[in-house]
């Protein structure tokens, strides 16, 4: 079970006691569930802290962001008041880029950097126009074929009109977060980062997902796994061995 701190943040009981607390943020259309049941593989030393942002699971009705800079902004207010004193940040998809941003917002305002970024399904942020965007394909169906490509919604989803009408308009704004993104040229950051990949991932190249090797001054490596851009369902048990070994 997890405490809630805020509607955005939930810590596990153990957080006290851990000696790193990763900050995960969701791909769009995720939400903090996904992470959630992660908490119970990782030792006692990570504490896994999901990110739940507006739109989705408790915070449905809530209206979601569809723009980086104002998200990002939220999160660092949120945050920052409970920073603990060793933190990673962990991302996937639209998650890798606010992870980044949050890194970049978190050293302007002085707070100490994070111990690690782990970002994974994503390209580097100069790269991020690679990524076609589709947010704003119309008709409804041109937009449900191409979430289909990208494999992230069950079949018995995309056959419910129901819950598609209930989902579609979220997962437009945090399609437009990554759709609309800009990067904006900063120094590297401080801290290791760690870049995981699909081997199979048709919408990030694995030259991109390598690019973030530039964003670093600190160590750097990437993993790659079978499977294509929702290949961390899979992945994930391999992915919290990583983030262990790199916290140890």
């Amino acid at each position: 079970m997890h405490r809630p701190v805020s509607r955005w943040l939930s810590f596990p009981p153990a957080a006290r006691q851990a000696r790193a607390v990763v900050f995960c943020f969701p791909f769009a259309g995720g939400g903090a569930s996904f992470y959630r049941a992660w908490s119970p593989r990782v030792p006692p030393s990570i504490a896994l802290c999901p990110v739940q942002l507006p739109g989705r699971e408790e915070r449905l009705f809530e209206r979601p962001f569809d723009r980086m800079e104002p998200l990002v902004a939220a999160a660092t207010a949120e945050l920052l008041p409970v920073l603990p004193g060793r933190y990673a940040l962990f991302g996937h998809s639209m998650g890798a880029l606010i992870g980044y941003e949050l890194a970049q917002a978190l050293r302007e305002v002085g707070a100490p950097p994070p111990a690690h970024l782990f970002v994974s399904g994503a390209p580097a942020p100069p790269r991020a126009a690679e990524v076609e965007p589709i947010y704003d394909l119309q008709p409804r169906e041109r937009f449900i074929d191409a979430l289909g490509r990208y494999g992230g919604l069950p079949e018995e989803v995309l056959r419910s009109r129901e819950m598609l009408d209930l989902l579609l308009p979220r997962l437009r704004a945090d399609l437009a977060v990554t759709g609309t993104y800009v990067w904006s040229e900063r120094p590297p950051l401080p801290c290791p980062i760690t870049a995981f990949g699909g081997e199979d991932d048709a919408t990030v190249r694995r030259d991109a997902v390598e690019a973030w090797g530039e964003h670093t001054i600190a160590a750097f490596q990437t993993k790659f796994f079978p499977g294509a851009h929702f290949f961390l369902s899979a992945a994930a048990p391999h992915v919290m061995a990583t983030m262990v070994d790199a916290l140890a």
